[in-house]
């Protein structure tokens, strides 16, 4: 049995390749969510920065090396994500939250107060 592809002769090293991660927003009565895919990411590797509204996220995988071992074959990438988001004036900015799991980067950014849906009271003329 061979580790090797049939078509590979010589190990081949990736370089570093940058890329926009997926992303999606939902937008709820309180808040959006913001989620954004960056697998093999951890916590420790993310940057999230936010100036004149812009949320700006920088993010890299690093891979795990061994130093008893022999590189056979690498295809696994090592990926900068790199991704701006204009966030609309309604945003509460000082309340966004950020949490990474399984891969996401989850952002929840609420909304200020008075574009919050409210009930209006009726009384008795």
């Amino acid at each position: 049995m061979s580790l090797m592809k049939k078509s590979e002769q010589d190990v081949q090293k990736m370089n570093r390749v940058e890329l926009t991660p997926a992303s999606r927003v939902l937008e709820g009565e309180e808040a959006y969510t913001l989620t954004v895919e960056l697998p093999g990411v951890s916590e420790k590797e993310i940057e999230l920065t936010l100036e004149n509204r812009v949320l700006s996220i920088t993010a890299e995988n690093t891979l795990e090396t061994f130093k008893d071992y022999t590189l056979v074959l690498h295809e696994l990438p090592e990926v900068r994500y790199r991704a701006a988001f204009d966030l609309p004036e309604h945003v509460d900015t000082a309340g966004i939250k950020a949490a990474n799991k399984n891969g996401l980067l989850i952002l929840t950014l609420p909304k200020r107060e008075e574009v919050k849906p409210r009930r209006i009271a009726i009384t008795a003329g």
